[in-house]
């Protein structure tokens, strides 16, 4: 088997203690004043040199590429891990960063536990005890995170024949078609109605919509602002949920392909500009379900599965027929009917005729 090389950087929210919580401040104020000392230093040195390669620069033109390219560069305070000065580890049940930091009253290395939740990470499967892949702590907002380089392997033969799964994400349900090229035909159909997700959030919404009561977030009480925000969490969990279930089903099929001797391949559209397209055709449909924070959600998701995924341009792709290639029409009292007059296709799904068409584009392609 050919192993496709790639990395997908994961977010993870530490929760140290209070006497850990004091160790990594000093720490990153430490590694501050230590990029103060060395952003000078390239600073200055850099000037030098584009001094010397742009001599019919002005001066100014100098002094502000030196000093927006070494801040761009220096500007995060982090701390660099590796397997050499961290791991994951389990203490009483729980996982926790091991870190091998120097002390100020020691002379050799101390360990310290930060303590983190391994269920709230799409990766968590490949976080395992013991491991150390590329890292690095940073704080934001009085909260410290630690960010994680994990390798996948992608599952993908070149001496096999591939099946390509082609994915419509859409503002009532998701759709999937599942295209063999060796028969020819579309093998698997697979729809997941989003309407009781929809119903969800809503619910959650007129919550939010209660607690503000018309005001400005600035006028809210400190509590009622945290409970929003617990709210709006609670919105991005039910989202991922639904995607979860969801691409667990498309799972279920791919391995079943996969251990019948195919690779598969899932086919999404390009998510640059789709949320544009579905305010135009639908602007009152729910923003949380279809905004691009949530589509490219479920992208992510499905990139962790182990199987390739790649993107076409979504141009056409509910407009065109999947059977003769030619422009076809929607009708219905939702227009969620396709006909196309040309190979006398009617009454078909137009979300399958889109994700069909997901499809052949990489075939094609």
């Amino acid at each position: 088997m050919a192993d496709v090389p790639s990395y997908k950087s994961v977010v993870i929210r530490l929760f140290p203690p209070p006497r850990e919580t004091k160790i990594l401040d000093r720490v990153l104020v430490k590694v501050s004043k230590l990029l103060e000392i060395s952003k000078r230093e390239f600073q200055k040195s850099l000037w030098h040199r584009w001094r010397e390669e742009f001599s019919e620069g002005h001066t100014r033109l100098i002094d502000l590429l030196s000093q927006r390219f070494t801040s761009s560069v220096m500007e995060n305070k982090i701390i660099p891990l590796d397997e050499r000065n961290y791991r994951i580890v389990k203490v009483n049940g729980w996982y926790n960063i091991e870190l091998k930091l120097l002390m100020k009253s020691k002379r050799k290395a101390d360990k310290i536990y930060v303590p983190f939740c391994r269920s709230g990470c799409d990766y968590y499967g490949e976080i395992l005890e013991g491991t150390a892949f590329p890292a690095f702590i940073f704080k934001d907002g009085g909260n410290f995170f630690l960010s994680v380089s994990i390798p996948l392997t992608i599952k993908y033969d070149e001496q096999r024949p591939s099946v390509v799964f082609g994915i419509d994400l859409n503002m009532y349900k998701h759709t999937a078609s599942l295209y063999n090229p060796i028969t020819k035909q579309f093998e698997v159909n697979m729809f997941f109605d989003l309407k009781p997700t929809d119903r969800k959030i809503k619910d959650i919404q007129r919550e939010i919509s209660r607690i503000q009561r018309g005001r400005k977030w600035e006028e809210l009480e400190k509590n009622e602002k945290k409970r929003i925000q617990d709210l709006y969490l609670v919105i991005k969990e039910v989202i991922k949920k639904a995607h979860g279930d969801f691409i667990s089903r498309l799972i279920d099929v791919a391995d079943k392909y996969w251990r019948e001797g195919f690779n598969v391949i899932f086919v999404l559209e390009d998510l640059k500009g789709i949320t544009k397209r579905i305010e135009k055709i639908h602007p009152s449909f729910n923003r949380w379900l279809h905004s691009q924070w949530c589509y490219r959600k479920f992208a992510v998701m499905l990139e962790t599965k182990g199987y390739p995924v790649k993107y076409v341009e979504p141009k056409d792709t509910s407009k065109i027929c999947h059977r003769c290639g030619k422009q076809g029409k929607t009708y219905g009292k939702h227009k969620r009917l396709f006909k196309c007059n040309y190979c006398g296709l009617k009454d078909f799904n137009r979300d399958l005729n889109a994700a069909r068409n997901i499809a052949l584009k990489l075939i094609k392609k």
